[in-house]
């Protein structure tokens, strides 16, 4: 039924869509919030009601939510004016701005840090040149904090052990999934198309299950997607062993679409504040926003933020 919900409201945003209705400040009398596919569908939306109820209440007017097929029907949804507000990563953020003129509102934090590696994967201890660690870890699925015990298996390698081989990414638009590693092989004087297979699976928790499955000997996604996973899969952490890292990425925030009013982009941005700040005393497994992508804080965008994406995509482009 939730699929059904979710391929029937896609199809709406398709749609044409009728005259916005505003109420008396000027707002929509409804807003669409739509969230990025980075796990399985069904974990998002059975996660998005405590957020769109959070929303209502805010800004007193109606919000729906949707989860697209992929970080381009965001973009493209935001751009059509199909929906307002989005939660995009950072690459999908320089498209959309440069596109459409979507305004990054604020920027994530994650225990403080406004940037990530991204982790190469696995399934092959030999292409290891140190010996391969195990680390217990608290499987955190959902900000959980008291899950089992399970193992997370780490070493370090060259990237150029991925030449001839096929590489799990994420999505072509994907910062973490393809971008920032793609740039990795890129200076290391690969050709994306000949020296590699790149396969694209479609969510980063689709990459290491590939490669724990053996669909594929390497495959990248964001750190540490394994200790998400690890209640489905507890010995994922032992069968996609993290070999190398990318450089840090600016971490992914929340966008408006233009033609807003000032002073409603301004209460979203809010909004979105209010609730980290109301939810800071409760357990991460009760935190809205770190159950759905582990965000404990939000600032403004810094200055040139998107400048290290924006790089990243221009070097891929002269392939």
């Amino acid at each position: 039924m939730k699929i059904l919900l979710l391929i029937g409201l896609a199809l709406l945003l398709t749609a044409c869509c009728p005259q916005e209705e505003l109420d008396e400040r000027g707002w929509p009398k409804e807003l669409v919030l739509g969230l990025v596919p980075a796990l399985e569908v069904e974990t998002l939306i059975d996660n998005l009601e405590p957020l769109t109820d959070h929303l209502e209440r805010e800004l007193g007017v109606r919000v729906r939510s949707f989860v697209p097929m992929d970080y381009t029907g965001l973009v493209e949804a935001m751009g059509s004016g199909r929906a307002d507000i989005g939660m995009l990563p950072p690459f999908s953020a320089v498209l959309a701005n440069q596109r459409y003129d979507i305004e990054t509102i604020l920027v994530s934090t994650r225990q403080g840090e406004i940037g990530y590696p991204a982790m190469w994967f696995t399934n092959d201890p030999s292409i290891c040149e140190t010996e391969v660690r195990f680390v217990d870890h608290v499987c955190r699925t959902r900000g959980r904090t008291d899950g089992p015990v399970v193992k997370l298996g780490f070493c370090e390698a060259s990237l150029e052990v991925v030449r001839g081989h096929t590489v799990g990414f994420v999505q072509p638009t994907s910062t973490s999934g393809f971008l920032f590693p793609g740039m990795q092989l890129r200076e290391l004087g690969m050709d994306l198309e000949r020296d590699i297979n790149a396969m694209f699976i479609g969510r980063h928790d689709g990459t290491p299950l590939a490669v724990a499955r053996g669909d594929t000997r390497f495959g990248v996604a964001f750190l540490d997607i394994r200790e998400r996973m690890c209640e489905q899969h507890p010995d994922i952490g032992e069968r996609a062993i993290v070999f190398n890292y990318t450089p840090l990425i600016p971490n992914d925030g929340v966008q408006v679409r233009p033609g807003l009013p000032p002073d409603l982009r301004e209460a979203i941005k809010q909004a979105f504040l209010n609730l980290i700040e109301s939810q800071a005393h409760l357990p991460r497994d009760e935190q809205v926003l770190y159950v759905l992508y582990e965000i404990d804080g939000f600032m403004s965008k810094p200055d040139g933020f998107f400048d290290p994406v924006e790089r990243a995509a221009e070097l891929l482009r002269e392939q």
